[in-house]
């Protein structure tokens, strides 16, 4: 049915396929707006003003119904913590600490036992993959309401209500060659308000026609990938196009937000930009204040950040429980991201925790034999003072070389640029590393519609 559905849609007239689109959002926002959507939008709003020691007890609460609903559903989960003999009305943190970590690759080789509802019936999500392992998660249409009712209520601290005009960026295959041929890049849920971009076709000569329709459309917010929203905004500060009006803020998902990718925006779109952190499969939400502080929703999960033995830390990888995710548990799912902790005292009214920095994926960390593992910020780092860098890529093969893709510009001059960036990459991979240079005119994405800065496919270890 779902392609027979495509087929019609693809050869629809444009009219039709934008009522077609729209209908088929009534059902998908029924879903995810329906039931206790509004009772977890008022959730949210009063455990916002909790004490942070009244959020860790509700948080507490909440983990011990979570733990005993997996248990009591999930077989593989029952299975891996049967001889701990749990007390879920009691459990605290020490009984907590003494569950199991679970992997991407053990969530995709279990799914099935640890799947608590029928697959057929689920609400499906699909991650990218963009690590290699490409996951599919099951929920409930509860779970799905909560998930939406905190991505709102985020929203809402900076105006957004939903049925306003949004510009989506979808990675979604939304255009037929008539379409691309006449350069309108966009579809429209007129029921909703919301006008979803096609991410395939992000070129600067196509910019000029995607900016000339935001012109027309005048959308209040923009959401979708952080790298195709900023690389609107680079090609249109490029090309010297402009806004003629006033957006009221920018949503970035899926992606880290660079600095430099927050202030392109911020310049060409001339509002806001606010972050927030979660996944497909189902991750706990860290989300951006209105004091720009990033807080750790202890509402929506449990948080640890540990170092290589495992104990907590100010800085480590992020180990995660997740309250949404009734229908594909994860409990203490190694997500493989990387997060700093901010340590100084802040006055903030939200209590929660406040994460400093997140690094992104260990997977997106260079290896060096002299200086071991280097993250993703901090090769971002390397490149803030060069010049005319419109997008780059490193490739690691193996731990003594690798190899940097760069798309440039005319303001990049390589006999000074290039000089300047091995330097800025020697401070932090060694002497010994071969670093190898590639000028491309394109990076492509992937299969997600995502850039990834960093692919490493070394198979050794430090």
């Amino acid at each position: 049915m779902k392609n027979i559905y495509q087929q019609l849609y693809k050869s629809s007239p444009r009219s039709l396929a934008n009522l077609l689109i729209s209908f088929y959002n009534v059902r998908q926002y029924r879903i995810r707006h329906g039931g206790a959507y509004q009772a977890f939008r008022k959730y949210f709003e009063e455990t916002e003003k909790l004490s942070r020691e009244e959020a860790e007890q509700e948080q507490l609460k909440r983990l011990r119904s979570f733990l005993r609903y997996t248990y009591e559903h999930s077989k593989y989960y029952h299975e891996k913590w049967r001889e701990l003999h749990l007390s879920f009305d009691h459990l605290g943190w020490e009984e907590f600490n003494l569950l199991p970590f679970i992997t991407k690759e053990e969530l995709q080789r279990n799914l099935r036992d640890i799947c608590t509802i029928n697959p057929r019936t689920a609400i499906k999500f699909q991650t990218g993959g963009t690590t290699g392992v490409s996951l599919q998660a099951y929920y409930t249409p509860r779970n799905i309401q909560e998930r939406f009712a905190m991505v709102d209520h985020f929203r809402s601290r900076f105006g957004f209500d939903f049925g306003e005009k949004t510009a989506w960026f979808t990675g979604k295959d939304l255009l037929n060659k008539g379409d691309v041929a006449k350069h309108r890049y966009w579809r429209t849920d007129f029921r909703n308000n919301i006008r979803f971009y096609s991410t395939y076709h992000l070129q600067q000569k196509n910019f000029i026609y995607y900016i000339d329709n935001f012109n027309k459309y005048q959308p209040k917010y923009f959401s979708g990938a952080t790298s195709s929203l900023s690389e609107i905004a680079r090609g249109g500060l490029k090309a010297g196009i402009k806004l003629n009006y006033r957006p009221e803020a920018v949503f970035p998902t899926a992606e880290m937000l660079m600095k430099q990718d927050r202030k392109a925006m911020e310049t060409f779109y001339g509002c806001g930009v606010y972050d927030q952190y979660a996944s497909s499969e189902g991750a706990p939400f860290i989300t951006q204040c209105k004091k720009a502080h990033m807080h750790m929703e202890l509402m929506t999960g449990v948080f640890e950040v540990l170092d290589t033995s495992g104990q907590p830390a100010d800085f480590g990888e992020l180990v995660v429980t997740s309250f949404t995710t009734e229908g594909t548990p994860l409990v203490r799912y190694r997500i493989g991201d990387m997060v700093e902790m901010n340590t100084k005292s802040v006055d903030c009214y939200l209590k929660y925790p406040i994460v400093k920095k997140i690094h992104g994926r260990l997977s997106d960390c260079i290896y060096s034999r002299e200086t071991g593992k280097i993250c993703q910020g901090n090769i971002v780092n390397s490149v803030k003072n060069i010049h005319g860098i419109i997008r780059f890529q490193i490739i690691q093969n193996n731990m003594d070389g690798i190899l940097v893709k760069i798309v440039k510009s005319k303001q990049y001059i390589r006999e000074v640029e290039e000089k300047k960036l091995l330097k800025e990459l020697r401070i932090r991979l060694g002497k010994k590393m071969d670093i190898q240079f590639n000028y491309v005119n394109e990076i492509p994405r992937e299969r997600s519609g995502k850039y990834r800065i960093i692919k490493n496919n070394c198979k050794e270890e430090i």
